[in-house]
């Protein structure tokens, strides 16, 4: 019985400590290259203020929906416009491994490439 208890035990262990944590907010900002990763504790204010310095890169991101559950953002849809593409992306914050954003690289160029919703990992050449 002891045995099973214990095998219980290091079950749970293991699954907790594999199971990925959902990561917080991060801004990137490079001479050609802008990456925004939106996280739980954002307010309001933080929000704005992330859309006030990614318009001095030329790129226009708007909040159609946002909902806090206590202090806490619980929904989230961002719309990101950049020379003449753009889109939108909506999350509820269940972290899958990857950070809901959006990246914006060769910004200088006539054609941006724009990635927006869940990211996959930051290359290093950005």
């Amino acid at each position: 019985m002891q045995k099973i208890i214990m095998l219980f035990c290091m079950a749970g262990i293991l699954y907790t400590s594999c199971t990925p944590k959902p990561q917080p907010h991060a801004l990137f900002i490079e001479d050609n290259s802008v990456e925004v990763h939106f996280g739980r504790q954002m307010s309001k204010s933080l929000l704005d203020s992330i859309r006030v310095v990614v318009g001095l890169k030329g790129i226009s991101l708007s909040y159609p929906q946002m909902e806090y559950d206590g202090e806490l953002l619980s929904k989230l849809e961002i719309n990101v416009q950049i020379a003449g593409q753009g889109g939108t992306a909506m999350t509820n914050f269940v972290y899958r491994g990857r950070p809901f954003g959006f990246r914006v690289i060769e910004l200088k160029s006539y054609q941006p490439i724009l990635a927006l919703g869940e990211l996959d990992k930051r290359s290093k050449k950005n």
